[in-house]
């Protein structure tokens, strides 16, 4: 079985969020956080110019609502006051018997536009071509960042957490502005996401508030302020991650030691080498990574095939290219056993850290012992039990190892049979007489809380079999005897 392991969550540049997060619990400010995900970056202030986010590329039809009435204007300069509801705007533009022409901005003094249910700040700008329209959102930098926090952090979070957060998504979306186009941002993480007002609480406002303005700056121009959810430990420098940026020496891969509490600081799963093969698209064969200076996976070889690292993370589905294969495998000398006697485990773990063999237990999985290359295991099994060997979260091969109770019997006197289940079952006991070339039940032994059985049955020459039907922690067992004419005769005696 192959297993996947890696660290982190994104691409690793600039700031990592948990990151930052672990910074604040332990009293960093944000002036402090962002000095250490963007070193040799200068706070700067800047004014309150607008943005453009694209909400929407191609929809049929783009609603449009404002409590209060809206104005819209059109290409043409004219300009018509609407009602106050609802109005769907579709590709042929017409609204509230007003024909448009493309691009129509609608504007709301008293309150908030609403597109499709959400309300947004600004003016929203409504384009068609293609059959379909596109909906931009118009708003001053100061909103946009206000509807950014709360949808890329979660607003419980510290205050010096969400205001570096302010201040890497305001110096991030004045770093990418795109005056020649019809938009600047996307409202997703092509960009930074962005929920208009429906983001906003009263944490992630007052985060805003505190740092209205302020913004990252090197050598005089804005930075370029990337950021993802979690590093792993260390982020990333720009020139593994993006070549064709070049060196940004305020993007350079530096330690990152308190963004363990993320649930994706380590991940990882288990599959066939079949199934990563197929994944893959290229025979499985031998496996060698090539690590960047970040420590992600610059490339992959399997067999004789290279693939990039991005490429291995998007055919995976991978958090990240900060990823490792390995081997695990795990088999046993047989697959039932009586009980008392012992199974061999053979453990085996290659390219991970050291696996845990663990077992099944009634209260949950125990550790035996921890695995670093290969081990050979004997245990005694008590009942049905599972093996299995893990990698921190990583669930890896397991077996199943089945326990029959030991059946001992013994002829007390030639009308009584006296015998002994261990462990006790709760399975049924039968007595069954070989006659007439096959086996008849002649008997239904009752097994007191010791497991022991006394059953009264005329015994005559020939095979007798008791069988012990399995439970849920017992296996079925059968155990024969044979009586002769001669031991019969001693009984009577």
């Amino acid at each position: 079985m192959v297993v996947v392991t890696g660290r982190g969550w994104g691409h690793g540049v600039g700031m990592s969020q948990w990151g930052a997060r672990g910074y604040a619990l332990h009293h960093w400010t944000w002036e402090r956080i962002l000095a250490h995900y963007y070193p040799g970056t200068q706070v700067s202030d800047t004014p309150n110019l607008t943005v453009r986010v694209l909400l929407a590329a191609s929809q049929p039809v783009a609603e449009i609502a404002c409590a209060a009435g809206m104005r819209v204007g059109d290409a043409s300069g004219r300009t018509w006051k609407l009602p106050a509801r609802a109005y769907g705007v579709g590709p042929g533009m017409v609204v509230h018997a007003h024909r448009l022409r493309s691009p129509a901005a609608f504007y709301c003094d008293g309150g908030p536009l609403l597109w499709d249910g959400r309300a947004y700040h600004g003016v929203l700008v409504v384009s068609s071509g293609g059959g379909k329209v596109a909906v931009v959102d118009a708003v001053d930098l100061e909103d946009y960042v206000r509807g950014v926090i709360g949808d890329e952090m979660p607003h419980r979070w510290p205050l010096a957490a969400l205001e570096a957060q302010a201040v890497a998504a305001r110096s991030y979306a004045l770093a990418t502005l795109h005056p020649e186009k019809r938009f600047d941002l996307y409202a997703d993480d092509r960009s930074q996401m962005y929920g208009g007002i429906g983001a906003e609480t009263p944490a992630t406002l007052y985060a805003a508030t505190q740092t209205e303005g302020k913004i990252l700056t090197y050598d005089g121009r804005v930075a370029t302020t990337y950021f993802f959810s979690t590093s792993g430990g260390r982020t990333a420098d720009v020139r593994d991650v993006w070549p064709r940026l070049g060196a940004v020496p305020y993007l350079r891969s530096v330690p990152d030691p308190y963004d363990s509490d993320s649930p994706v600081h380590m991940w990882g799963f288990a599959l066939s080498a079949q199934l990563l093969s197929a994944r893959l698209g290229v025979p499985f064969g031998e496996l060698r990574i090539v690590r960047n200076g970040s420590g992600r996976v610059d490339a992959l070889e399997l067999g004789r095939a290279w693939l990039s690292g991005v490429q291995v993370m998007r055919l995976l589905h991978l958090r990240s290219t900060w990823f490792s294969f390995g081997e695990l495998s795990l088999t046993g000398s047989r697959a039932a056993v009586t009980y008392g006697k012992r199974v061999a485990l053979v453990a085996s773990a290659r390219g991970v850290e050291p696996a845990a063999l663990q077992e099944l237990t009634a209260t949950g999985w125990a550790t035996l012992r921890h695995v670093r290359s290969r081990a050979r295991v004997l245990v005694a099994p008590r009942a049905y039990t599972v093996y299995r060997l893990t990698v921190g979260r990583v669930r890896g091969p397991e077996v199943g190892v089945a326990v029959a109770p030991v059946v001992s019997v013994r002829l007390a006197s030639s009308t009584r049979l006296v015998g002994h289940v261990l462990p006790r079952t709760t399975g049924a006991v039968t007595v069954s007489r070989y006659l007439a070339g096959g086996w008849r039940v002649v008997a239904h032994p009752e097994l007191d809380a010791r497991g022991v059985f006394d059953t009264p049955l005329r015994l005559r020459a020939g095979g007798y079999r008791i069988d012990v039907a399995g439970d849920a922690r017992l296996a079925p067992a059968s155990r024969t005897m044979h009586v002769t004419p001669r031991l019969l005769a001693s009984l009577h005696k």
